[in-house]
Formats: C-alpha cells, sequence, structure tokens
C-alpha cells in the first residue's frame, strides 16, 4: 500500500493515534556527586560488547563532511571563492517563476533595485552594506555561487553496509540545466562570509522511492540565518520534482536602528527605516544548519539525511581567528599567525537512528506521533566513531540533528568552554561541564585536550525511552557516543580562548521598545498537535507583528508529558523568564530554540526587522511539526495587509506587498495546476483555489477556506484562568 501525506494526516486525525506512557525531565544539571564521579571511573562495563550487525564501538574513523562545491576560504578577509557560475545567471528574466532553468525564481531582495537591497547598499561604510566584496561570482563579484542537489543515495554509518538515504549534494551542470551529484550525510558544508551574499540554486532530484511511494515536495530551511520568505523554506514554498529554486541568502544581519515606518510611507521609507546604520553584531550568526523543511514530511525527510552544517563568520570572528583567540576557520588553508593546518574546528551532528534488519535502509514509522526515537548513535553519520586529536584545544560545534531525542552531554575528563547557544556566541566564554541539546539546538564549545588522558569519551546521560522526553538524568549509566584519541605531546602555540574571554558585544532588547505581548499555547488535541487549539495551515496568519518592531512572546507547554523544543524562524529571540525564573547562563542571550517542558513556559523579547513575511515558528520535535504543530508570523509595515488570508493561493497575482511584489514572486509558486498530481505519480498534496483537494472540515486540517481566529493575543497577554486547556494525556 503507498502512503501519502494527505492520507496519513487523515489517519492521524480521524484515530488520534497517541503514544507510550508520560516521563519527566531535568533540562539543568546539578551539581555531581561523589558516586557520580566514582561511577565515572568505572564505565568500562558500558563500553564492551558488540554493536549493531556485530560492529565494534569506536572502531570506525570520525569523519568531516566535504566543503559544498569545493569552496575555500581567503584567510586573509574570508570570503568564499569556487569555481561555480551560475548559469543562466540569478536575477534574470530566464531565472524567473515559472522558467524553465530555475522554475521557482529567486527572491524578489535579490534585485539590485529592490528597495531593500537598495537601502543596504546605500550605507556608506562598506562594512554595512549587502554586497560588500567584489572578488567573488555574481555582479560586481560580490557573491558566492552555490550548486545544491536533493539526491537518492547511499551513506555507510556502519563500515562495510551501503545504506540508502536521502541526501545533499554538490551537484554539476548537465544539459538542460539540470544539476545532479552524490548525496551525502551530513551534507556537504556550507562556508559563508557576513557581507559576501550566497545564491544557491537546488534541484529536487527526489523520485517516487522510499516509503512515500511518491516523489515529495522539498524546501529547505536555513535554521538560523535572516534571509527573505522566498528562500527561508516556508513549509510549502516548495522544490517540485525535477525543478530548481534559487536560495537568495544575503549573510547580512538586522540593524541596530531598525525602526518601523509610519503608515503610508513609501517603499523607500519602509526599507531605510529597517536597514540604515551598523548592524547588530549581537545577531550576526556562526553556527547554522540547513536541513528539510517541507510540509507533512519533514521527519521523514530528516530522518532519511537531509542536514548539514552552514558556518559563518564576520568581522569580529575572523579577528579573534587571526589573533589567535579562536582556531582557525572550518577548513580554511593555513591561517596567518599558525604553525601548522591541523583542522581544529569541527562539526558534529548527532543523530540517532533505526536501521532495518539488514542495516541497508532507515524505517520510519508514519503512524508514531511522539517522535521517531532511534537505538543506534551516530556523530556525522558514523555510528559510535573514534577521532584522534593532538593535546591543544578544539572548537567542537555540537547539533542536535535528530527528530525527537533529548541529549545530555559530558565528557569523561574535563569540561567545556562555551562559546554561544544555537547560531549566535555569548558577549564572553562560559565555564560548561556539561550541557542539555535538544532538537535542533546547537552548543559552540571548546575543549582543551592538552592534559586530557589518552582516552576521553562524549557521553550521553539523558535516559529517554520514547518520543515524548527524557525520562531523567542518570550520571550513573552514560552511553558512550565517540572516543577521542588523544595523542602526542602538549601544543606549544595553542589558540588562547579561556573561560572568560571576551567575543563579542550584547545588546539587549529593551522593555520600552515592546510592541505587543502574544501568548501561544502548544497542546496536544484531537488526536495531533496544535498550538492556541488550532492546526496549521500556511494560508493563514496567526501574528502580524509590524515590521521592525519588538513584541513580547510567552509560550507555554500544555502539558500531556510530551517536551516541545520551539524554533522560531527569521531572528534570535532573548529569553527573560524561563518557567517562570531567570533562565540559566546559557540561555541568556540569542537562541532561536525555547525549549518547553512538561507545563513550562518560556518568556522573550524578539524583534522582526528587514524582511516581511510569510515565516513560521514551530515544534522541533520533527513529528509534531508534521502534524501541524505550527503557527505563520508576517512581519509587514503599518497598514500592510498580511500575504495569507486563509484562502489567497501563493500563486495569486493579484495582492501587492509593501513594495509591489506578488504572492507568486514571493512564494515561487508558479501556478496551481490541476494535474500535479499526475504529474507527481498519484497523490501529491497541492492545492486548488480552495485548498486542499479533501478538506477535513470538522478538524480544520489542510488550507482550510474559512478563517482563523489570531492565533497569538495582543495585550493584555495570557489568557485568564478560565481559558480552555484541553490536550491529550
Amino acid at each position: 500500500m503507498k502512503i501519502t501525506r494527505r492520507s496519513l494526516l487523515r489517519a492521524t486525525v480521524a484515530t488520534g493515534i497517541g503514544g507510550a506512557v508520560a516521563g519527566t525531565g531535568e533540562l539543568h544539571a546539578r551539581s555531581r556527586s561523589k558516586r557520580d564521579r566514582k561511577s565515572r571511573r568505572s564505565r568500562s562495563g558500558s563500553l564492551k560488547g558488540a554493536g549493531p550487525f556485530g560492529y565494534t564501538p569506536f572502531s570506525a574513523t570520525f569523519g568531516l563532511p566535504p566543503v559544498l562545491n569545493d569552496s575555500l576560504v581567503d584567510p586573509n578577509n574570508g570570503t568564499i571563492h569556487n569555481s561555480v557560475n551560475l548559469n543562466p545567471a540569478p536575477g534574470t528574466p530566464e531565472t524567473a517563476v515559472g522558467s524553465e532553468a530555475v522554475y521557482h525564481g529567486y527572491a524578489p531582495e535579490y534585485e539590485r533595485d529592490h528597495p531593500t537591497h537598495a537601502a543596504g547598499n546605500a550605507n556608506g561604510p562598506a562594512e554595512q552594506q549587502w554586497d560588500r566584496f567584489t572578488n567573488g561570482s555574481g555582479e560586481g563579484g560580490s557573491e558566492t555561487h552555490l550548486q545544491l542537489s536533493i539526491e537518492n543515495s547511499t551513506h555507510q554509518f556502519i563500515p562495510d553496509i551501503d545504506t540508502r538515504i536521502f541526501g545533499y549534494a554538490s551537484a554539476t551542470q548537465g544539459s538542460n540545466f539540470h544539476l545532479s551529484g552524490h548525496g551525502r550525510f551530513p551534507a556537504p558544508t556550507i562556508l559563508a562570509r557576513q557581507g559576501q551574499p550566497i545564491m544557491m540554486r537546488v534541484q529536487n532530484n527526489l523520485g517516487g522511492v522510499g516509503d512515500l511511494g511518491t516523489a515529495p515536495e522539498c524546501s529547505v530551511h536555513l535554521h538560523g540565518d535572516h534571509t527573505p520568505a522566498h528562500s527561508d523554506g516556508y513549509p510549502d514554498f516548495y522544490i517540485l520534482p525535477g525543478r530548481r529554486r534559487d536560495y537568495y541568502y544575503p549573510n547580512i544581519g538586522p540593524r541596530t536602528s531598525a525602526s518601523p515606518a509610519p503608515a503610508g510611507a513609501s517603499p523607500e521609507e519602509i526599507a531605510s527605516a529597517g536597514n540604515t546604520g551598523p548592524y547588530s553584531v549581537s545577531d550576526l550568526p556562526t553556527t547554522m544548519w540547513y536541513h528539510e523543511h517541507g510540509m507533512d514530511v519533514t521527519g521523514y525527510l530528516v530522518s532519511q539525511g537531509l542536514a548539514g552544517f552552514y558556518l559563518i563568520q564576520d568581522d569580529i570572528e575572523l579577528d579573534l581567528i587571526q589573533r589567535g583567540v579562536l582556531p582557525p576557520f572550518y577548513s580554511t588553508p593555513l591561517m596567518p599567525g599558525f604553525d601548522d593546518d591541523t583542522v581544529t574546528d569541527i562539526p558534529l551532528a548527532l543523530m540517532d537512528q533505526v536501521f532495518d534488519s539488514t542495516g541497508t535502509s532507515l524505517p520510519y514509522n508514519f503512524l508514531d506521533h511522539n517522535g521517531r526515537l532511534g537505538d543506534v548513535f551516530t556523530i556525522n553519520g558514523t555510528v559510535q566513531p573514534f577521532f584522534k586529536v593532538q593535546r591543544r584545544k578544539y572548537r567542537l560545534r555540537f547539533l542536535n540533528a535528530s527528530n525527537a531525542r533529548i541529549y545530555h552531554l559530558r565528557l569523561s575528563h574535563g569540561g567545556f568552554i562555551q562559546l554561544g547557544q544555537d547560531s549566535w556566541e555569548f558577549p564572553e566564554a562560559i565555564a560548561t561541564r556539561e550541557f542539555t541539546l535538544a532538537m535542533a539546538q546547537r552548543v559552540d564549545a571548546v575543549v582543551d585536550f592538552s592534559d586530557a588522558p589518552d582516552e576521553v569519551y562524549l557521553e550521553n546521560i539523558m535516559e529517554q525511552k520514547d518520543g515524548r522526553g527524557p525520562k531523567k538524568i542518570d550520571r550513573r549509566k552514560p552511553t558512550p557516543l565517540m572516543k577521542f584519541v588523544v595523542e602526542g605531546p602538549r601544543h606549544n602555540s595553542d589558540v588562547s580562548v579561556e573561560v572568560g574571554t571576551q567575543l563579542r558585544p550584547f545588546e539587549r532588547i529593551q522593555e520600552s521598545e515592546v510592541r505587543a505581548t502574544r501568548y501561544f499555547k502548544f497542546v496536544r488535541r484531537n488526536g495531533a498537535w496544535q498550538i492556541n487549539n488550532q492546526f496549521f495551515s500556511p494560508r493563514t496568519t496567526n501574528a502580524a507583528p509590524i515590521l521592525n518592531t519588538a513584541e513580547r512572546w510567552i509560550f507555554e507547554n500544555g502539558g500531556g508529558g510530551w517536551w516541545h523544543p520551539i524554533h522560531i524562524h527569521l531572528e534570535a529571540h532573548e529569553i527573560v523568564k524561563y518557567n517562570g525564573k531567570r533562565p540559566p547562563p546559557q540561555f541568556r542571550h540569542n537562541v532561536d530554540v525555547s525549549v518547553l517542558e512538561p507545563r513550562g513556559t518560556s518568556e522573550f523579547l524578539m524583534k522582526f526587522r528587514t524582511f516581511p513575511g510569510p515565516f513560521v515558528f514551530h515544534c522541533h520535535n520533527l513529528e509534531h511539526e508534521d502534524i501541524r504543530m505550527m503557527n505563520v508570523f508576517d512581519p509587514q509595515p503599518e497598514g500592510q495587509e498580511s500575504m495569507n488570508n486563509g484562502t489567497r493561493p501563493h500563486n495569486d497575482e493579484t495582492f501587492l506587498d509593501a513594495f509591489g511584489h506578488t504572492y507568486r514572486e514571493i512564494s515561487g509558486m508558479a501556478e496551481n495546476e490541476e494535474d500535479w498530481d499526475e504529474q507527481t505519480g498519484g497523490e501529491g498534496i497541492f492545492f486548488d483555489i480552495e485548498g486542499d483537494k479533501e478538506i477535513l472540515e470538522d478538524r480544520n486540517v489542510g488550507f482550510p477556506a474559512t478563517d482563523f481566529s489570531p492565533g497569538g493575543q495582543v495585550d493584555p497577554g495570557p489568557p485568564g484562568p478560565d481559558a480552555p486547556d484541553n490536550h491529550d494525556d
């Protein structure tokens, strides 16, 4: 029987398939006891025994993903160079929405005369401009061009066993504009420089292979970036099978002085209000990742391998590296002042996996809506690898790429110097003995192996039995994930970073800037996942902040034993209260994920700058996201209607945004063709003018033809004690 997204969604809501026994979690570590320290010294028993398919843990070598399109970094100014020049050139009529070459077009903001782009380049100092450099590709040599394809492929998680995956690939161009390559996991790492935009052309080559039985539509999300809506990975701003989309990543940040334009302002006035003056250096990212974000099947596609790192440096980061404070940027040629070219900037993607009985496929249970939990631990696509390191400091960029597993990580010897959380660095480095890593979170840290024993293990001490969430932290039963083999003498000229090292300025959002308060409650109801008792609809805007303003948002977990790590697109947010208290040190600055424990809350401030929407926020337990725990927010200038009105199709050409562009141009969705189902080999999930071809009227699932009520309340804030509290325990 062929499984389709529509049939799965129907079965989900109709039957309300639930899950296992709820657990209780402990997010933040407390001090370790003497008994715990003793147990760590006698862990040898936990390392014995065979792994899956006879694999011996820590016998396979840890590997680093290659750089996309073999890009290189100029060690002097950090710019990115490769041999790719997109053909046809982006921004031309040959690449407009509906074209053969790039069917889904490019972001309107890419055009130099777009008011937002023009305002960015009108700033006097070069470091404040969008197109800062002239030694790359594209117009004026200001850009980096990349080619990526989405492929059916194989990967060896376990030596000598080829497992079928979906993978992103460094692509080359053939005839008829076709892009293709060999997919891999993790995906090739994208290297970027703030002030040097990237235009990445992506082709979807996933045919009717895999558990869906039909070619899936894809949408690539750059997690943590500040980017136009067209290129953000909105769930149904698709790349159709066999088609291409140009993703425009300006590699900029929001402006410190961004302010709302008055109602009735011209496009140029709106753009200038949000794009004048210096960037907010607090909001310039360093560690991001990209992954699949297509509606209703994100969990399935990510579990099959569609995820990779996006690492970027700005002037502050480059200065720290050139002064020998931080290790050289990933795969950079020999940096001035460094005496060897050992790679010490190490990204680590943690993903738990499920294998079939032969190890050749990654089964996916579409009816487990708690969240996919694997029983095999991989790092960078290898089961429990070993990694040879020198006696020096290494920068380790941790990413939880799992669908539903939450880790609590420590080292068998020593601790971490934490540089940042999620996409952004702290004002100064802090000491961290151990840390929780929920889905999609990143921790940027330095580990000093100078005085370490010959073997050091990375250990997970979070006990978790199902996708609802972890049960507890158990320091007496560590699960070793990776072995560091420490070799050689102590390094003589190591980097200088230590606890307390100043990294970058941080400027907080002020209470006086807050224009509104909104409240969102995350619940399980009617057998699926909702926010404020409503399912996600990509045609409905649930919150419409005024562009370039700040708001206070309050997230609450409605209970039932599930954990919900909530990710917000477009910008960082600053947590001011976590579970009613001051947040722990690692969450006191910028984050892009707020982790909601059962009955937990997160109150935070957030700005909505530069780009109008639509954008989304959602649970990053990917099965929860797919079963509609997601909302739309759409920052717009004052007086401007949202792009979504409940029924407006994405290919609409009658409604214009504040800059005169149609929804068709913003979405990249060329037309609502009646024969899309036939083109995709059966039952796609494309929509007609009224929404899904089969609407579950009584459940508000799909693209309903009726309006939703707003998803977030505006002042005075949370509802009172009589507000509905529906959830399925």
